[in-house]
């Protein structure tokens, strides 16, 4: 029995793969409730999107491989790889999260030339750009709170 159809299937996961990045933010702005996480709301964050980064490339060199795209998309999303590999040196520290940052703007923006390409649809790009912007902004937030200096908690 079939449940989803492609394009709600697609939404319904790229949904339930930003929705940890808001729960993350959530707990770490709410100190109170982080300190109930078995590991820092920061490093569960930073390790769940270093794995999400990695499903985006493969996401993309599917899409070369299937689509043929009109360049190769194997550098850049190669890129996002190494950058999101470089952040662990730093584990859920601001240092680590903003170049996990930078990682999640690469491929968005790898998503944006692929859209443009009219390899991908039109309702998959809108759909990428909700998820990303959700998981991007979590990610601002988080290094936010965890920049300030006013709460021993968020020390480093």
């Amino acid at each position: 029995m079939k449940f989803f159809n492609q394009k709600q299937l697609a939404i319904t996961l790229l949904a339930g793969i930003a929705a940890p990045f808001v729960i993350f933010c959530f707990l770490l702005l709410a100190s109170k409730y982080s300190m109930l996480a078995p590991v820092p709301p920061s490093m569960a964050m930073h390790n769940y999107g270093v794995l999400c980064i990695s499903f985006f490339a493969g996401i993309q060199w599917g899409i070369h491989f299937c689509k043929r795209t009109e360049d190769s998309v194997y550098l850049l999303s190669f890129a996002t790889l190494v950058m999101a590999w470089l952040s662990l040196l730093g584990p859920g520290t601001v240092w680590g999260l903003g170049v996990l940052l930078l990682a999640f703007v690469l491929s968005w923006v790898e998503e944006y030339r692929l859209s443009k390409q009219r390899v991908t649809t039109q309702w998959f790009w809108r759909v990428r750009c909700w998820s990303m912007l959700m998981i991007i902004v979590s990610l601002f937030l988080t290094i936010a709170v965890l920049a300030t200096n006013d709460n021993p908690l968020f020390k480093q």
